[in-house]
């Protein structure tokens, strides 16, 4: 006879610290428990959780299944051998080995070799793990636990080892399931594998280069940096495929995320800051797995359509928030000085700038010195590049705000070792607490600041006002990718979990000097922007002003050049980053030719509707200026940049709205057209708010290029060209035409006149 339902109703008043981060709980939530399962439901969500065999299922208020565990029935115990993960210089491999069952968990090892220091300091080389993987079988125990269930899961694991496991609803249509294994001792990784249906699209990740849609592919959920077109001494084809992206492979990126949304109704969140791996249906054909190392897993699913979800997750995890106007005009940044340059030469790059934005007329509302300096003696231990003298900077910066150009500066988080802030204990430690010393990319000794002890983040907030008190209304804020696992921080974490919190806590400190700068001074504005940035809840989004891709190549390849921005952008995007701003005309070239007058005149093209529209310049070559291409690019450029001051209030108004509700400014297709199989297979087409359709040339030598135009009628502005979709046409492009088009009847900004 069937055991009577006991019904628990669970207020979700007062749950606890933890959970304060996730906003608003469900007004209620019932954890139903019976014979045969257990059911944790609020609004927009319901889990149910069946006994034995032990297996989730996800649905929403109508009941329909969104997501579910693949089924562990008859699943052993699996012995795994010595396996690779990643394999050197740093990839993931094509298979892994790992046990596909509800709650697997690996006792035995896991190692991780970072690279240490320099290029790729902070990136993975190579790991390896080996032992034997169990799983969960039978729900032993359950009772009620905070908004949710609290469940003691048995596993067949010999030694008696079980799992505890809480499920909770913690936002309307969003549910939080935690595992602990009891004991923890010898347990290295934590997995969940789930069922996929064919033709399911996982779409976002952070800034992955390689697509839109992660299906089929093996991702490490790791800051990395420098990842370039290629191994370093080799010569880049022309249009090189995101496969050829060195060391880290064509998923790497600066900026991961740790979630995205599925075409199947749902998003996810894994929510633990140490390296993980999803395996996207790349293992086998219908089935996904996330697992993290460590001994614990934590993740979020929320239900409902991409908007939906989007919105649910990026309330979480943070939303960058909308910058003052004038962050969104035209910006050029004068690098440090180029090779072979001295300071006098730095200087007079800097004159020489004042004059020619003048003299060719070329629209600016911000102009960074990256070669900044203090007054007096020094930086009290920051590294930076100082290359002009204070005096001449006091009057650039003067000159800068008499012509209302906001000036911005250049920090990063190096500290010199044996320094007062070093020696003060405010850094980075080793495991026997001397100071951990690292290199920047030139062999510069460093130290990092440890932004877990509160005195290392107060001095960092001094540092930033010092440099606002100067004049300057922001900067860029570099770097944040070199922690390495045998790191020590003063709140008694290792890199192993700090590697990717780094990010996180930097910019978490930087927006509070800022914040406390702009309650002293009413009038200013201040932004800021950085490179590198990962979740969780909160997630470095609810903190950065905006980001830059990091050090791109200057060709036209997807693996870092100029192909490889939008992917970047709308995969960050539907994460919360809305900010995105591209170093027109590409960074890294060292293992590329210099920017062409080519490559850079579609580089500003590509920029000029995107969020950031910021010139910058390249490793070797230094500072990209229009006048030092000649006259026709100075024109090109000069409208490029009216044309995006002319669509910086639609950017704008996007972004509140983005702020509001998830939804980026810069969409990709598959969001705005939902159901559209060729619009979701797009990704060098890029929707700006629901009425401008952008699609930039981003082939070398091209004067004309396939647009799709999804549903509805489009006209492109400069021409007169009509369009009715769903189709697409060859649109002619000459150099100096940027593709881009309203939808009829709408005119989301005016497009100024000489395009």
């Amino acid at each position: 006879m069937r055991a009577r339902a006991l019904i628990v109703i669970v207020a979700l008043a007062a749950v606890g610290a933890p959970l304060a981060a996730f906003g608003a709980p469900p007004a209620q939530a019932a954890v139903s428990v019976d014979a045969g399962r257990v059911l944790v439901s609020a609004p927009g969500v319901r889990v149910t959780i069946t006994r034995s065999p032990f297996a989730m299922q996800f649905a929403g208020a109508s009941g329909r299944v969104v997501l579910d565990e693949v089924p562990g029935a008859g699943v052993g115990p699996s012995v795994l051998a010595p396996t690779l993960d990643p394999v050197p210089p740093g990839v993931e491999p094509a298979a892994s080995g790992q046990l596909y069952a509800p709650l697997a968990f690996l006792v035995g090892t896991q190692t991780v070799q970072q690279y240490e220091g320099l290029i790729w300091g902070g990136d993975l080389i190579s790991g390896e793990r080996s032992g034997v993987q169990y799983s969960a079988r039978s729900v032993v125990a359950v009772r009620p636990a905070g908004s949710g269930a609290r469940l003691v899961v048995s596993t067949d694991d010999p030694t008696g080892r079980r799992l505890v496991v809480d499920v909770a609803p913690i936002r309307p249509g969003v549910a939080r399931v935690s595992v602990v294994p009891d004991p923890a001792s010898g347990v290295a990784v934590v997995s969940d594998a789930f069922g996929s249906p064919t033709g399911e699209a996982f779409h976002g990740f952070g800034g992955r280069h390689n697509g839109l849609d992660q299906r089929g592919v093996a991702l490490a959920s790791f800051v990395e940096e420098e990842n370039l077109p290629g191994p370093p001494g080799t010569a880049v084809p022309a249009g090189s495929p995101a496969t050829v992206l060195f060391p880290n492979g064509p998923s790497a990126a600066y900026y991961p995320q740790a979630q995205f949304v599925s075409s199947h109704g749902y998003g996810f969140l894994l929510d633990v800051p140490q390296l993980a791996w999803f395996r996207m249906d790349s293992d086998r054909p219908d089935a996904w797995s996330v697992a993290a190392t460590g001994a614990s897993l934590s993740y979020l699913v929320a239900v409902g359509r991409a908007g939906r979800a989007i919105d649910e997750l990026t309330a979480l995890t943070g939303r960058q928030p909308a910058p003052p106007r004038w962050a969104l005009g035209p910006m050029l940044d004068r690098l440090v000085k180029n090779f072979g340059e001295t300071d006098a030469d730095y200087e007079a790059e800097l004159q020489s700038d004042l004059v020619n934005l003048r003299r060719y007329r070329i629209p600016v509302t911000a102009y960074r010195i990256e070669g900044w300096g203090l007054p007096g003696s020094g930086n009290d231990g920051l590294v930076l590049p100082t290359h002009v003298s204070f005096a001449l900077q006091s009057r650039i910066v003067r000159e800068l705000r008499a012509r209302r150009i906001h000036p911005l500066a250049y920090l990063r988080p190096f500290i010199t070792p044996g320094s007062a802030p070093d020696r003060a204990g405010l850094t980075v430690r080793t495991a026997s607490g001397g100071t951990y010393e690292t290199t920047t990319t030139s062999g510069t000794q460093i130290a990092l600041l440890d932004f877990t002890n509160p005195r290392a983040v107060a001095w960092w907030s001094r540092e930033v006002q010092k440099v606002l008190g100067l004049g300057f209304d922001g900067f860029m804020a570099d770097f944040g990718e070199e922690v390495t696992s045998d790191m020590r921080f003063a709140n008694g974490e290792t890199g192993a979990t700090m590697h990717n919190r780094y990010p996180i806590l930097y910019m978490q400190a930087t927006r509070a000097a800022v914040r406390a700068f702009e309650r002293s001074h009413r009038r200013r504005s201040i932004w800021f922007f950085n490179r590198a940035g990962y979740s969780g809840v909160p997630g470095s989004a609810a903190f950065e002003g905006g980001n830059f891709p990091g050090d791109e190549s200057t060709d036209w390849g997807q693996a870092a050049g100029l192909a490889s921005l939008a992917p970047d952008m709308l995969n960050r995007a539907v994460g919360g980053a809305f900010g995105y701003g591209t170093d027109i005309g590409g960074y890294y070239d060292y293992t590329t030719p210099p920017t062409s007058q080519e490559l850079f005149l579609r580089w500003a093209e590509w920029a000029a509707l995107s969020p950031v529209f910021r010139l910058h310049g390249s490793g070797r070559s230094g500072t990209h200026t229009p006048w030092s291409y000649g006259g026709q690019v100075v024109r090109v450029y000069r409208w490029l940049s009216r044309l995006h001051e002319a669509a910086a209030g639609l950017i704008l108004r996007l972004w509140h709205t983005g702020d509001r509700n998830g939804m980026p400014p810069t969409r990709p297709l598959w969001l705005q057209f939902p159901g559209d199989p060729r619009a979701a297979s797009e990704a060098q087409e890029w929707m700006l708010g629901a009425d401008v359709l952008v699609a930039p040339v981003v082939a070398q030598g091209a004067t004309s290029r396939i647009v799709y135009f999804p549903t509805g009628c489009w006209r492109d502005p400069q021409t007169g060209l009509r369009v009715r979709g769903r189709r697409s046409v060859v649109v002619p492009s000459p150099l100096t035409r940027l593709p881009f088009f309203f939808r009829c009847g709408k005119r989301p900004f005016r497009v100024p006149s000489g395009g």
